[in-house]
């Protein structure tokens, strides 16, 4: 996705105010999920994924010169616990961790351990979709 189109998207779906004031992206951070027959699922603005599609950590890339052995935080939270029509405890976190970096061509590299490991989507049965964030 390129920064426009996922900065509309985080406003069409409300991930601002709800979860951060604002948003400008400078640069496309692409999310992966590995599935388990060893494909894999590249993360677009608004797709829908299923509980075992999102079952394992994802990885993440930054691709650009700009970007090279930078740190980066990465958070993914969930705005819509328990529901979306009753979010009463929202952002409940799903991943924190520091240290991430990129060397400009691939994933991001973690340097230190996470300060909450993955957990993944959970929502109850019968819930709408959530948003990942």
């Amino acid at each position: 996705n390129d920064t426009a189109t996922v900065a509309a998207a985080f406003k069409s779906s409300k991930i601002v105010p709800d979860v951060v004031p604002s948003f400008d992206p400078l640069y496309p951070l692409l999310v992966t999920f590995k599935q388990a027959d060893g494909s894999s699922i590249q993360v677009t603005a608004g797709i829908q994924l299923t509980i075992a599609q999102t079952a394992s950590e994802p990885t993440f890339a930054l691709v650009s010169s700009d970007v090279q052995g930078k740190p980066y935080l990465i958070a993914m939270v969930d705005p819509d616990a328990p529901t979306p029509q009753d979010p009463s405890v929202a952002q409940v976190r799903h991943f924190l961790a520091p240290d991430f970096v990129s060397d400009g061509t691939g994933p991001l590299t973690n340097r230190t351990p996470a300060l909450s490991p993955y957990i993944g989507p959970q929502p109850p049965a019968g819930s709408d979709a959530h948003r990942f964030v």
